[in-house]
């Protein structure tokens, strides 16, 4: 009788040992499977944010294109020879006549110093 309960003595703490064991794998799992869903939420929640900023460019971009076309080109002047022309005449420089004999010495002058 003694040894039959030294020998359960000595088993109970071997199954309740291997209990906490398999307690903390099964815990150390769950933490492990926490992260992982975690991730992937993190993931798909980046991919949304991607693809919802990516069709809002899309989406601004044709914007930007319709408005484009809507804008008419300035369309060039036909050409009527019926019309008259409203032209300027060019109006000639004056230049004095003392600063203009007075330039005219001058460049003849540096022209017939020739070194």
């Amino acid at each position: 009788m003694r040894a039959l309960i030294l020998l359960a003595a000595l088993g109970l703490p071997t199954s309740v040992a291997a209990q906490d064991t398999f307690a903390l794998t099964a815990q150390r799992d769950a933490g492990l499977h926490a992260q992982a869903d975690l991730a992937r939420q993190r993931e798909v929640e980046v991919t949304n944010r991607i693809s919802t900023l990516e069709a809002r460019l899309q989406t601004e971009r044709a914007l930007s294109d319709l408005a484009a076309l809507r804008q008419s080109p300035t369309l060039p002047a036909v050409y009527d020879p019926k019309r008259p022309v409203a032209a300027t005449p060019p109006v000639n420089a004056s230049i004095p006549d003392d600063k203009l004999a007075a330039s005219n010495a001058a460049v003849r002058a540096a022209a017939a110093n020739r070194r």
